[in-house]
C-alpha cells in the first residue's frame, strides 16, 4: 500500500511539473515538448506490471485531461495503453536491469509511440492532416524528445547501483 502511494505521489508531481514547467524546455519551432509523465508511467509499469501500469496511466491521463480542459478522456486512454505496454516489461529478474540500462530509453520510446498514436490520431480526427503528417510532425518528434529526457533517470539509477 505504501509503495502504491509512493508511485501515486511521483505521478502527481510529474503531472504538475508537466503542466507548469515543461514548456521551458519545449522546442518551440516545432511545438514539441517531452512527456515526463510518460517516463514516470513507464517506470511504474516496469516495477508493478500491466494492470497497475494501466491504472496509473488512466489516473495520470485523467489528471492531465482535467488540467488541459480539452477532450476529457483522450489522454486517459492513451496513457492507459502506454502503461499497459510498459507492464509487459515487468519481470522480477530483469526490473533493475531495465531501469538502469538504456533499455529503459527504448521502452519509453515504444510507450511514447503508442501513447502518441492513440492521442494524436484521435485529436486530429476531422482535420486535413493525413497520418503521415501527424507521424512526422507530432508522434515521432515527441517520442524522440521524451526518450532523450528518459536518459536522466537511467543515469541516476546507475549512480545508485554503483554506490551499493
Amino acid at each position: 500500500m505504501a509503495e502504491n502511494l509512493k508511485y501515486a505521489a511521483l505521478l502527481l508531481v510529474l503531472v504538475i511539473v508537466q503542466k507548469t514547467l515543461v514548456w521551458l524546455i519545449a522546442v518551440t519551432s516545432y511545438e514539441v515538448t517531452p512527456d515526463i509523465v510518460l517516463v514516470g508511467l513507464a517506470y511504474v509499469g516496469i516495477k508493478r506490471g500491466k494492470i497497475d501500469g494501466s491504472i496509473a496511466g488512466f489516473l495520470s491521463g485523467l489528471l492531465l485531461d482535467l488540467f488541459s480542459f480539452s477532450f476529457i478522456g483522450l489522454m486517459a486512454l492513451s496513457k492507459s495503453a502506454a502503461g499497459f505496454l510498459s507492464g509487459f516489461f515487468n519481470n522480477e529478474n530483469k526490473i533493475e536491469r531495465y531501469l538502469s540500462s538504456y533499455g529503459f530509453v527504448l521502452i519509453v520510446f515504444f510507450c511514447s509511440i503508442v501513447n502518441n498514436i492513440f492521442y494524436f490520431t484521435i485529436y486530429f480526427q476531422g482535420t486535413n492532416l493525413v497520418f503521415s503528417d501527424v507521424l512526422l510532425r507530432y508522434i515521432l518528434p515527441t517520442a524522440v524528445y521524451t526518450s532523450i529526457i528518459s536518459i536522466i533517470p537511467v543515469i541516476f539509477a546507475r549512480k545508485k547501483i554503483r554506490r551499493l
